[in-house]
């Protein structure tokens, strides 16, 4: 008869296999998506920089995983030799250089560029989800085995100055595991968010807290997919980025990390081109020598994240693909 221990083991073993099971099938099943895709694209150029950037990413969570999953591992050999010959450079640089965003966030900017409006690309999203069949995603708080891994990201957030038409996208990290997270965050803040953002998101996670204040012209809204009818639907703001950005009506959620919401993406890109938008936020400590600082502490951390997986090579440079 197996003890408590025993028992304990057994299921640990039994979500550790499906975990890594979960990743190797999304991203086979979204990298066969978007192969079809390409192929039936006439201008491929269109979409080859997008496709290569989201195969680096799914192959850079693949060997951060902790069965430290190849490219080899994620396709079928036959399919990874294919795919290698159109796409060389995400095999060659999956374990030396780390991604700018995640599968889902490069999904999302792919969709908005083909479609265009908020709601066909919503309408759109809900349809390829339905149709790759992922497995349901699991983020809450009191599940242990909340790194349960699916590349979709829990919420999709759009963001506008109410003065123009043009919208921002943004995902929360679609990444399950506290270590790959952490990667994200730290990476994010140093080479893909805007400064004011990577700001924002450093001085609450180093616990000092600076909060960005916006515009009143600026709105933000979050959605997140109802799985049972398959459609989004409008959600609050967490209390983490009611912190971070100042967003009203937020709920008293706050267990996820700063910077994993989907606010922090489309918000970032908001500013890089809203040139109005940049220059009236208010921003109590954004200052060079305190950037430098919370920069340095940040690449430390991230650099202590990448010598820990012994799967990585030459991370002490901090190249980006």
């Amino acid at each position: 008869m197996m003890d408590a221990k025993g028992e304990k083991r057994k299921r640990f073993m039994k979500v550790h296999v499906s975990n890594k099971e979960n990743l190797k099938s999304c991203g086979f099943l979204l990298i066969l998506h978007l192969m079809e895709e390409f192929n039936k694209e006439p201008n491929k150029a269109k979409l080859r920089s997008h496709f290569s950037e989201i195969l680096h990413s799914i192959f850079f969570l693949g060997i951060i995983h902790e069965d430290s999953l190849t490219p080899e591992d994620i396709l079928s050999e036959k399919t990874a030799k294919s795919i290698r010959n159109e796409f060389p450079e995400p095999f060659m640089k999956f374990n030396t250089h780390l991604p700018k965003r995640t599968p889902f966030s490069i999904l999302l900017d792919i969709m908005q560029r083909k479609y265009g409006t908020k709601e066909k690309v919503m309408e759109e999203l809900c349809s390829l989800m339905e149709k790759l069949k992922f497995p349901v995603p699991i983020d809450r708080p009191a599940n242990k085995y909340q790194h349960y891994y699916t590349l979709e990201s829990t919420v999709i957030c759009v963001c506008s100055n109410s003065q123009h038409t043009d919208e921002y996208f943004g995902a929360s990290l679609g990444c399950r595991g506290k270590k790959a997270k952490r990667i994200m965050i730290n990476s994010s803040c140093l080479n893909t968010w805007h400064e004011y953002v990577s700001h924002a998101v450093m001085s609450f996670r180093h616990q000092e807290g600076d909060s960005l204040q916006f515009h009143e012209s600026m709105q933000c809204q979050a959605y997140i997919r109802d799985l049972k009818i398959n459609t989004y639907k409008e959600t609050r703001p967490c209390s983490n980025c009611n912190k971070l950005f100042s967003l009203p009506d937020c709920t008293e959620k706050e267990y996820n990390p700063y910077g994993n919401c989907a606010e922090t993406e489309c918000l970032s890109k908001l500013l890089f081109n809203d040139q109005f938008m940049r220059e009236n936020i208010t921003i109590r400590s954004y200052k060079p020598e305190e950037i430098n600082r919370l920069k340095a502490s940040t690449k430390e951390s991230l650099l202590k994240e990448l010598a820990s997986i012994p799967s990585l090579s030459n991370m002490n440079d901090l190249l980006f693909f």
